[in-house]
């Protein structure tokens, strides 16, 4: 029912509810050292700051350390001050009009630290008002309510856990009991956590030392000292690159982190959660609202393993043959031998895992960033091998050799903005820890659109892809028809089981090959033996990527029609005259300059393995590299220059930069078309338009050329701003400020 002609004004000093219960006054005095606070004694809330794990040894001090002889003559203090609860009612009194909803409540106890479910919490709720809003008095008389429910239960619980009846838990026992609360800790959270509250050193605990171990978990979000630095880190690397001003993270920003952390979160996830961790309601998180969102996403990702533990019935119990399945649906990438590196070091012995365990795995997965040993031992060589920055980090034009070399073809402009989306120093360098979440999110990344590609083209009543739509799939992976018979041999080694070793450690290889090609094929696969077979394809596509001078298959294709473009006889090779005319229209430079000609003259003796001053195919390849290379070396060069004489912020580049990689082609270049399309979405093109903007793009380019790299790209906005060309600046500025707020926005 709506509620009718109810004030609307907070009360002052809503207690009547709770006079038999511990005062709610603001006091933030530490508790009195006897075990049972006399009433009207509230807990430390204050406690030690987030930023330090609340790990200081005094707190231990102020719990004194008689223990009651009997669990039910414990008093225990009321957890909230007045401060916290009207905090929590204001941030929820969504309508401004001093109520909030009974159905936001257990979002409120959330943001209070309160562990029930939300069942409980409306069943509360109900015995207060029979209403759909409470007022404030309402709300502490409801909170009060839940204290007792929440009270009476950790009795109960506390008894049932304590096995030998001595009042006292271990820590087994306490563990157990803190995840049955919903806490969700790590092994290393509940330890710190005890050697801060054990005040006797024996290792166990008291119903009361349990109590003030709640309460400190709830405050350290039951995050270990570690964890707690480490986000403390992140934040403060972040908060240093935002613009002048800004002190607090915008939800994008918060993500960022999250997924950093190795959280499979979406960004419209981390915007849901703001309103149950947003302390001031400025749509912006501080670091202890960082915190809160962390633990948050923690017990979302509890639930979400719930779920899908229960597809394997009523008991959650997950079978080792279905984790990669389960992983995945949880949102991460994952490979059988991660797994099954994961569950020696856990020492599984057990045929299925129960939720804790799942969680548990979960988070050695994490740690793991979702490799094996042997694939962290590739990526560390690799890294060695190319690292060339002066701080023994990956540079951009590094970084873009070890992605190709691993498989991922990225222009120079879209490895920048990987560069700047993982490198929270802001060093312009990668080290080898950022790297491995590079790699990670790449991944992670492919995953994700694997999966798609498996749902897109899967038979829904029996949930396998054909055999027939293998070719389709790779088609919308890689852009390009695979290579005759690559598909064959791949399936062939899945239906022969052939091990999936990293790419170019299959030991023994002849022994599987027959076996591989002459096995049956089916008709159609399963998720599961779509990711093998998908795995096999990739290693041979890696081997051909390397084989092609760091060319992706659909890049090779592209580059053959401009081969062939040039090969007018057809034999081949280009011949003289042909290498000629494609160095003069290819490489205008090349002909300007006598360094220019010098320059191409060396990569040209460098490819030209026979010296026959023709060039096959694959030296064509290799010639191209070079020159890419070259290119984008220069490229990077010229956009410090045009950067300083726009004078243009960090913040902007970076913002035109992601622009430009979004409508970027394969070759880095933006067409004159894609231009007027990009304008086109600021501002109203007149009918002049499209040739005013052709003529600025031939004067930006130094070849007069009808395309734009990204140093062209920022010279062309910065003359379209200076002169504001077709109210550029005020429309631009507009979409930024929607842009902004859809940002901060939650939902």
């Amino acid at each position: 029912s709506v509620r009718r002609d109810r004030a609307l004004q907070v009360p002052s000093g809503a207690r009547a509810s709770l006079s038999s219960r511990p005062s709610l006054s603001g006091d933030r005095t530490p508790p009195a050292p006897p075990m049972s606070p006399a009433p009207g004694s509230p807990v430390k809330s204050g406690g030690a700051s987030p930023q330090h794990g609340g790990m200081g040894g005094d707190e231990a001090e102020e719990v004194a350390p008689d223990v009651p002889k009997r669990l039910e003559d414990v008093e225990l203090p009321f957890p909230w001050s007045d401060e916290e609860l009207r905090t929590a009612f204001e941030r929820f009194d969504k309508g401004k009009d001093s109520e909030v909803r009974k159905e936001d409540l257990p979002a409120m106890l959330r943001f209070l630290g309160a562990r029930r479910a939300p069942d409980d919490a409306m069943r509360i709720a109900e015995s207060v008002t029979r209403y759909a809003t409470l007022n404030f008095e309402e709300f502490v008389d409801f909170v009060g309510k839940f204290r007792e429910f929440d009270v009476r239960l950790l009795r109960e619980e506390f008894k049932s856990a304590d096995a030998d009846k001595s009042g006292q838990l271990d820590f087994d026992e306490l563990h157990a009991l803190l995840r049955r609360h919903g806490f969700m800790p790590t092994t290393q959270s509940t330890l710190e956590a005890l050697r801060v509250l054990d005040r006797d050193g024996s290792g166990t605990v008291d119903i009361c030392e349990f109590e003030l171990l709640r309460e400190h978990l709830r405050k350290t979000e039951g995050m270990t000292h570690s964890e707690v630095e480490k986000l403390q880190a992140l934040y403060d690397k972040t908060i240093s690159r935002l613009p002048a001003g800004q002190r607090e993270l915008v939800a994008d920003e918060a993500w960022r982190i999250v997924i950093y952390l190795g959280y499979s979160a979406s960004v419209t996830e981390v915007r849901s959660l703001m309103p149950e961790v947003d302390e001031d309601g400025n749509d912006q998180f501080s670091f202890s609202e960082l915190l809160r969102l962390v633990r948050q996403l923690r017990d979302l990702e509890h639930e979400k393993i719930s779920r899908v533990a229960v597809k394997f019935g009523p008991e959650k119990l997950c079978p080792i043959a279905e984790l990669s399945q389960a992983l995945s649906d949880l949102g991460y990438y994952t490979k059988e031998e991660t797994i099954e590196e994961i569950g020696a070091s856990m020492a599984l012995a057990k045929q299925s895992l129960d939720v804790a365990e799942l969680s548990a795995f979960l988070r050695r997965y994490r740690e793991a960033e979702g490799f094996t040993e042997a694939e962290r031992q590739e990526f560390q060589s690799v890294f060695q091998r190319e690292c060339r920055g002066e701080g023994g980090g990956l540079r951009t034009l590094d970084v873009g050799r070890v992605l190709r070399w691993f498989g991922f073809t990225r222009t120079v402009q879209q490895v920048q903005n990987l560069v700047a989306w993982i490198d929270f120093d802001s060093s312009g360098e990668l080290e080898f820890d950022e790297f491995l979440k590079l790699m990670r999110r790449m991944h992670q990344d492919e995953a994700r659109a694997r999966l798609d590609v498996f749902r897109a083209l899967e038979n829904t009543s029996s949930h396998r892809i054909p055999v027939a739509s293998l070719a389709a799939a790779i088609v919308m992976l890689h852009g390009v028809e695979p290579v005759a018979g690559r598909v064959q041999e791949s399936l062939a080694r899945v239906v022969a089981k052939l091990p999936k070793a990293p790419r170019g450690r299959l030991s023994n290889f002849a022994q599987f090959a027959k076996a591989a090609m002459t096995a049956e094929s089916p008709s159609s696969l399963t998720r599961g033996e779509f990711e093998t077979f998908y795995h096999h394809y990739r290693q041979l596509v890696v081997d051909e990527i390397h084989t092609n001078a760091g060319y992706s298959p659909m890049e090779v294709q592209k580059l053959k029609e401009t081969f062939d473009g040039y090969d007018k006889d057809g034999g081949g090779t280009l011949g003289r005259s042909e290498l000629l005319k494609m160095i003069i229209e290819y490489f205008p430079d090349a002909t300007k300059s006598k360094a220019g000609q010098q320059d191409i003259q060396m990569a040209l003796s460098e490819v030209d393995a026979d010296g026959n001053g023709e060039l096959t195919f694959n030296e064509f390849l290799r010639l191209m590299r070079k020159c890419d290379d070259a290119r984008d070396a220069k490229e990077l060069k010229l956009e410090i220059d045009v950067v300083r004489d726009c004078g243009m912020s960090s913040e902007e580049v970076e913002g035109f930069r992601q622009i430009f990689s979004e409508h970027v082609d394969w070759k880095g270049e933006l067409s004159l078309e894609t231009l007027i399309v990009l304008l086109a979405n600021v501002v109203e093109m007149s009918r002049d338009a499209p040739e005013e903007l052709a003529q600025m793009v031939r004067e930006v380019h130094p070849e007069g050329r009808d395309v734009a790299r990204f140093p062209q790209f920022l010279q062309l906005i910065q003359r379209l701003t200076r002169d504001n060309y077709l109210r550029v600046n005020d429309l631009a500025a507009r979409a930024v400020r929607d842009q902004r707020r859809a940002a901060a926005r939650p939902g």
